[in-house]
């Protein structure tokens, strides 16, 4: 017991709380398994039972971390009546890092065509095409690169995008 109550406490003190409770409230607030909770996250559910035990003290994938960081956000504003439920879920699975995918329970290297694809769904969820096209037309001549930006995402084509990525 002396173990985990040493783990809990380290915890606290890279968390702020230790990560039974993290867990906990994104679960009840979301809605969520534990499992679901650990697909999310990108690692695997025996990891996370280890982690909110106090079995192990922090996850070791800096990824994972930050979706982490994104669910409690999530969370947090689920509560506060500022997103629904799917849309926080929706921002925990974009929170990977660079060029990664959640699949199942872990996580893989995405192709330059996926990550490519995944940049140009965000930019679309937000503006259309011709938003995009108009906004970069008043930015280009103070900010070309920016400028460049909302072209190839929010309105080019995916080769675009994927020669944007390699380029």
């Amino acid at each position: 017991m002396a173990d985990v109550d040493a783990s809990r406490a380290a915890q606290r003190e890279i968390y702020g709380e230790p990560l039974g409770a993290v867990v906990d409230r994104c679960r009840a607030t979301l809605g969520l398994t534990q499992g679901r909770v650990a697909a999310l996250l990108g690692i695997s559910a025996p990891m996370l039972s280890q982690l909110v035990s106090g079995q192990r003290i922090k996850l070791g994938n800096p990824s994972a971390v930050e979706r982490l960081r994104v669910m409690v956000e999530a969370t947090d504003a689920v509560a506060a009546g500022r997103l629904t439920v799917a849309e926080a879920i929706t921002r925990i699975e974009a929170a990977g890092g660079p060029g990664e995918l959640l699949t199942g329970a872990t996580t893989r290297r995405a192709s330059t065509r996926e990550t490519a694809e995944q940049i140009q769904s965000l930019f679309r969820r937000v503006a259309s095409a011709p938003d995009y096209l108009a906004a970069a037309d008043r930015v280009a001549p103070d900010h070309p690169e920016i400028a460049e930006l909302l072209r190839v995402y929010g309105a080019g084509r995916t080769d675009d995008a994927v020669a944007h990525l390699l380029g």
